[in-house]
């Protein structure tokens, strides 16, 4: 039996038209932050504010790389840059405080490789295999 998958598990529902919830908050809050940069600097300080942050706040609202919107990626790169870092891999040694003393009973002993040497015989035998 054929089933369905299921596909755009991971969109977001829009709130109005176009807009999702997501980048309704980041438009108010960029907005409300320069209405409160208004009232805070001059106007010709607060004019030079509004036009490099109000690009910022609709590039962060609606823009995306890769598909994916930029204020996840700007979510994962703060959160990248600001918790600790754990490399797993690197591994730590442990030291036991009790001594180890070696006796003579438990001596590690040392094997010795016997090298096979090959006669001819069995060097074609292997040949002949091989070619097979």
């Amino acid at each position: 039996m054929i089933y369905q998958v299921p596909q755009f598990i991971k969109e977001e529902t829009k709130l109005m038209g176009w807009i999702t919830f997501t980048q309704l908050w980041i438009l108010l809050s960029f907005g409300g932050f320069i209405l409160l940069l208004f009232f805070v600097f001059k106007s010709w300080l607060w004019l030079i504010l509004a036009i490099i942050l109000a690009p910022i706040g609709f590039s962060l609202a609606f823009g995306k790389i890769h598909g994916v919107p930029i204020y996840t990626l700007a979510m994962a790169a703060i959160r990248h840059f600001w918790l600790p870092k754990y490399y797993l891999w690197k591994k730590e040694r442990t030291f036991s405080k009790i001594p180890h003393t070696v006796s003579q009973k438990s001596k590690p002993t040392v094997k010795t490789q016997i090298k096979k040497q090959l006669d001819k015989k069995t060097l074609k035998q292997l040949t002949d295999i091989l070619d097979k």
